[in-house]
């Protein structure tokens, strides 16, 4: 769920959110802190396909301690022809104002292609206000924190963590604020809070949303954009320590946990077809269906994107 950058910490909306969102958590019972599995996963089993070279896509389903459906990209770093994109500023840009005109993840891939550019992949990445707003509504966007496009600053930093590729292709995970040097950077988009730190998953509570993380491996070389459905009862969602759990287990050392809720989104480009499709299913129009009835679910579900304030996309050149 997108937040506001500059609304009060403790405005009326939140605490009627967080209450829901307990309210929620209670009703599904609690479950254990950590739902990830045991071990590294394995990277060349038979439930990983390629999306291209040197970028693998892995489905994971579990229905204990609850019913996840779980969807892992790897990318490669040394990848030839590999580069990095995010959501541009909007035509008529001001900071902390009008920074980004909101897009669904599909369209960001859609206007890449139309582009001539070679986007394979594509996330949903940093949250945005004002919210609540339409939520397929192609609005003018405030982001959270730092974001930068092909090297223009499109967000200031404000103190959260930020994913940077620096000139080189060199990437890193950091907290960035307003003392941040943003030379030599030329994508940035940024999360919540850090929901994996030096190999060790953060605490945090038991409430379950859809959740979009961002990992990095130690050596920096595997880049992993994950997301994980929620408010299904096809998949329950997770609290923000597993993600940072089910991160490290698709080999990250470090995580963010990104914007969620109903931006969750992952998407992939299919060559045969020439169409973005949807390796996830969101939930973007905000309802929820873990408490109705399943046959309900099954009957009356389809995948409903939102327009988010930022994207982030893998491009791989030459193909």
């Amino acid at each position: 769920m997108p937040q506001s950058k500059r609304s009060p910490r403790f405005s009326p909306f939140r605490i009627t959110f967080a209450f829901y969102a307990f309210s929620v958590a209670v009703f599904l019972a609690r479950c254990p802190a950590v739902c990830a599995q045991d071990g590294a996963f394995d990277w060349g089993g038979g439930s990983v396909s390629a999306l291209a070279g040197g970028i693998a896509h892995a489905h994971v389903h579990t229905e204990t301690p609850r019913t996840l459906n779980i969807n892992c990209v790897r990318i490669d770093t040394t990848t030839h022809g590999l580069s990095f994109t995010t959501t541009p500023r909007a035509a008529q840009w001001t900071a902390d104002s009008e920074e980004t005109v909101r897009q669904t993840t599909r369209d960001f891939m859609r206007a890449a292609h139309k582009a001539g550019v070679n986007m394979v992949v594509a996330i949903n990445a940093d949250a945005f206000s004002p919210w609540p707003a339409p939520w397929d509504k192609p609005l003018p966007a405030n982001l959270l924190g730092l974001a930068i496009a092909d090297g223009a600053v499109v967000s200031p930093p404000n103190g959260t963590p930020s994913l940077l590729v620096r000139d080189g292709g060199r990437l890193e995970m950091t907290i960035t604020d307003e003392n941040t040097d943003v030379h030599g950077i030329v994508v940035a988009v940024s999360g919540f809070g850090f929901c994996l730190e030096n190999g060790a998953p953060t605490a945090s509570d038991d409430i379950l949303h859809p959740r979009t993380g961002f990992g990095l491996s130690e050596d920096r070389r595997y880049l992993l954009l994950m997301t994980i459905d929620g408010r299904r009862h096809a998949s329950l969602g997770c609290s923000i320590g597993e993600v940072g759990e089910w991160l490290k287990h698709f080999g990250a050392y470090t995580g963010i946990n990104m914007d969620g809720g109903g931006s969750t989104t992952l998407v992939r480009w299919d060559a045969k077809s020439r169409s973005a499709e949807l390796i996830n299913q969101p939930v973007g129009n905000g309802k929820t269906w873990h408490d109705k009835d399943p046959a309900l679910e099954q009957r009356d579900y389809r995948p409903t994107e939102r327009a988010n304030g930022n994207n982030f996309g893998v491009i791989v050149a030459g193909r």
